[in-house]
């Protein structure tokens, strides 16, 4: 068969390469050295000596480790977000392609923005039938990894399933996804760089003489206009559980950013934990029991009370961005990427709305990302784990298949411009530009931008690759497992006490975060924080820091 033959030759090629590879910089650490002697060349004539068993070992081994693929499978995909109109189209020329490759098929479904936080844990304990799934540092990687919900991806496994992959992954990416020196994830082979902006409606702009939307202050002044002019309008329609904590986090980073401590989170988000970069002690603390955190509190209910969200907002399932594209909202926080995926269409279908794009990190430096902002495991209980794993390989590095999930259809969604650009079609609409969370097999070898896109992108992109930085703790993992009860208490607070403050909904803040300190230690908040800080310590030891 074709696809076993093509398989064999990449692992054949991977054998022959073994001793090269191992010390190329585009490959994670080497799993031990193979036999390289003898020769695959099968047109040996019939006079010639037979093969010594020396020579054709290494055709043999790579026949011995050949994947057996006679059985079809389907394999069940879980993806966060709102599941594309055209999805299934897509997805079936991607089968097509696999069919034919790994006799393997892939059925997606999707956890909405609304439900993610609450479903993901659940499905590992459902006792569904499933196989792949995003997941991502923000988005429960370490717990999974750390409760034997991943499916542990061996040097070996991906040198034999994954062969592209095991040729191309960036070896940072690969030393960032160990967990106790266990990889349970194939993470994004892409150099991100997270930068949030400001959408806004530049015929409400000029209207009402504002003149930039690219500081909390100035948007403060535009929502202010909004209110007082336009009132079947929200101002900023943030809500849903995608966005709970957006206007929060932009309010947080400018003031620990100009603090003189420089407080970042550390661990996973839902923790609550914050650390000092300037510390080399480490010290945990609840984000509450910073000296900025009341101040930002206070400031996000004056802006509840003046109406820039709404009296709804907690209960709100649409995120903002959704909300401005439909007319329904003046502004739109989000990150660039996602205004990259949504400009073209909105100036398309509403060029009367004259939208506008303005740098909203506020003097704070972006973060460059580590590769596990995003990324794929598989199911530690999968019927096929090694079948998923062949499938993620062609998912990340077949250039066919990678420019379906991120882009859509050539020629119906999209059309290349050169070989590192391309123009979104009138369909993009049914299937965004990057907004398929495709964001897990990202791969700088196949990356396209958009060309037409966002007006003076390439400006505010040189503004933050000039001033990105990794944080101190940007590659900490923190490992749970023995406070695994603590986190789930502190996981429901969070979900509920913290975000109505992250909202501003709170008549006395200073009071309201002394309640919500009393719940966390209740929780056994210093039980996670003091073990948080025993594994920080630990990690700036090992890496220098």
């Amino acid at each position: 068969m074709r696809k076993k033959a093509r398989i064999s030759s990449l692992l054949a090629a991977l054998l022959l390469g073994a001793g090269i590879l191992g010390g190329c910089g585009s490959e994670p650490a080497s799993s031990g050295s193979q036999d390289t002697s003898g020769s695959s060349d099968s047109s040996v004539q019939e006079e010639s000596p037979s093969v010594s068993e020396e020579e054709s070992a290494p055709e043999a081994e790579a026949a011995a480790n050949t994947p057996d693929i006679s059985e079809e499978v389907t394999l069940t995909m879980y993806l966060i977000g709102d599941r594309p109109v055209d999805n299934d189209e897509v997805f079936a020329k991607i089968n097509e392609k696999l069919k034919a490759e790994i006799n393997a098929t892939i059925d997606v479904k999707f956890m909405s923005w609304g439900e993610y936080e609450q479903k993901y844990p659940l499905i590992f304990a459902s006792g569904e039938d499933w196989d792949i799934i995003y997941t991502a540092d923000w988005c429960f990687y370490n717990a999974q990894a750390t409760k034997q919900g991943f499916w542990e991806i061996t040097q070996e496994a991906l040198n034999t399933y994954a062969p592209m992959t095991a040729q191309t992954i960036y070896p940072e990416a690969w030393e960032q996804a160990k967990v106790n020196g266990q990889v349970f994830m194939l993470p994004m082979n892409y150099k991100e760089i997270t930068s949030y902006v400001y959408m806004a409606r530049g015929d409400l702009m000029d209207k009402y003489e504002i003149q930039s939307v690219a500081s909390l202050d100035e948007a403060e002044a535009y929502m202010d206009a909004i209110v007082a002019n336009e009132p079947t309008l929200i101002p900023l329609d943030v809500g849903s559980d995608y966005d709970k904590l957006f206007v929060f986090d932009r309010m947080w980073e400018k003031a620990n950013w100009e603090s003189e401590e420089k407080v970042a989170g550390i661990g996973t988000w839902q923790a609550i934990g914050s650390v000092s970069e300037l510390d080399d002690n480490a010290e945990v603390k609840g984000v509450y029991d910073q000296a900025e955190f009341q101040g930002v509190i206070e400031r996000l209910k004056d802006w509840k009370d003046r109406g820039f969200w709404s009296k709804n907002a907690v209960v709100n399932t649409q995120n903002n961005t959704e909300s401005f594209q439909a007319g329904k909202s003046a502004l739109a926080l989000c990150n660039a990427n996602t205004a990259k995926s949504i400009y073209a269409q909105m100036t398309a279908e509403h060029p009367e709305w004259d939208v506008r794009v303005f740098d909203a990190q506020d003097g704070v430096p972006p973060v460059l990302n580590s590769y596990l902002a995003n990324g794929m495991s598989i199911f530690s209980k999968s019927k096929h784990p090694e079948r998923a794993l062949m499938a993620l390989d062609y998912l990340r590095n077949d250039v066919e298949i990678n420019n379906l999930f991120c882009y859509g259809i050539e020629g119906k969604h999209w059309e290349a411009a050169g070989e590192n650009a391309l123009v979104s079609l009138p369909d993009s609409s049914n299937y965004a530009y990057d907004g398929n969370c495709n964001w897990g097999v990202r791969n700088d070898a196949n990356w396209r931008v958009i060309e037409g896109g966002i007006p003076d992108l390439e400006e505010l992109n040189a503004v933050w690759k000039e001033n990105a930085r990794s944080r101190r703790y940007q590659t900490f993992v923190f490992d749970d497992s023995t406070v695994k009860n603590e986190i789930a208490a502190i996981t429901e607070i969070f979900n509920s006490d913290y975000k109505l403050l992250g909202l501003g909904f709170t008549d006395d803040p200073a009071g309201d975060i002394a309640k919500l300190k009393e719940k966390m230690t209740a929780a056994g908040a210093d039980t996670v924080y003091a073990e948080m800080q025993k594994q920080a310590q630990e990690f700036l030891k090992t890496n220098g820091n």
